[in-house]
Order: C-alpha cells, then structure tokens, then sequence
C-alpha cells in the first residue's frame, strides 16, 4: 500500500490555497504528493458543492494531502489565520478510492496498451466487475476511423478500486495518454 491521505476542505480562493500549500511544502517536504479535487476529477460531496466551487459562489477548496503533513499544514493555516482568513472546514481520512470506465477501442496497439495498464495495476489497486471484449471482423474495408465496420474493436468496462494514491495515479494516466479519446472514465469517489 501507498502513503495515507486526508481530505481538506479549505475556504478560501482557489490559487492563493494553492500558493499557500506550494510555499508550505517548499519549506516542509517539497516531493510531497498532494492534490487538487478540480484538477484530478476528484469528486465533490454533493452537487451543490461542486456548482458553488465552479461559479465561485463559496470559495472552498478540496485537497487531498498526506497524512504526515496535516498536523503542520492544519498550525501552518492556523498561524497564518489573521493575514489571510483560511479557515479548514473539515479533515476525512481517506480509506480508498475507485472510477468506473468504459472502453472502445478501434486500434489494436492503443488496445495492447490499454490491457498493459490494467495488468499492471499499482499496488493495492484491483479491477471489479472488468468486462473486456475483442472483435476482429474479416471483412471491414476503409480508412479505420471512417469505415462503417471495423476490422477490430476492443470493448472494456469495469471499475478500478483501492489504494488511493495508485487510483489517481492509473486514473491520471489514461486522462493524459492517447487514450483518453477511447476511455471514459467517471469521476474519483472517495471512500472515508
């Protein structure tokens, strides 16, 4: 299993947190491994949450952070309270955390590296309800991605669950390959 982590919920404006927590672990640990809800598609609590963070109804901020730091950074924003008004509003414990994908793939080679991804899960991370399927048509004819029918199709569907660093981890993987335009993958939900 990974490091542990905790969940902060902050209030405060989004990229003066952000400098905060930068300038924090800069002097604290600076390989530190942190991250942001909005920019890892990390799920918020409700609907509501999500809806006043993106119009800046309430500036709270979501943040995932190792376990070792949170006492420090909890009497970094404390000391700092009077000069820039963050306040935490809530410390979880995170347990796990899982996303369900769908797949469809027309090339086999993004296909072969998609199947390596899954084989070579990190650790503490494993694969629930994985549905793969693979299609080989003799005869499809035409460019690959116009062609009424494919010559080969690769259908997977499934959820990835466990250690959260390895989730957002595989998760952050695909999101930035090139097979991000043949995987959807929902949202990361935090188990507490």
């Amino acid at each position: 299993m990974g490091k542990s982590f905790s969940e902060i919920v902050i209030e405060g404006p989004f990229m003066l947190i952000k400098g905060f927590l930068l300038g924090f672990l800069a002097c604290r640990k600076p390989d530190a491994t942190y991250f942001f809800h909005r920019k890892t598609n990390i799920r918020r609590e409700t609907l509501k949450e999500f809806v006043k963070e993106f119009f800046e109804l309430e500036n709270y901020v979501h943040l995932c952070l190792e376990d070792e730091l949170i006492e420090p950074f909890k009497e970094a924003v404390s000391l700092y309270n009077k000069v820039t008004g963050y306040e935490i509003k809530s410390i979880k414990s995170i347990k796990s955390a899982e996303f369900s994908f769908a797949a469809e793939i027309f090339e086999k080679d993004y296909a072969t590296q998609f199947k390596e991804m899954l084989n070579n899960l990190p650790e503490g991370v494993k694969l629930i309800d994985y549905f793969p399927n693979e299609l080989v048509e003799k005869d499809a004819k035409g460019l690959e991605s116009y062609a009424p029918l494919h010559d080969y199709i690769f259908r997977a569907k499934g959820i990835v669950s466990g250690d959260f660093e390895g989730v957002v981890d595989l998760y952050m993987k695909i999101k930035r390959s090139e097979l991000n335009d043949f995987v959807i993958c929902s949202e990361i939900k935090l188990k507490m």
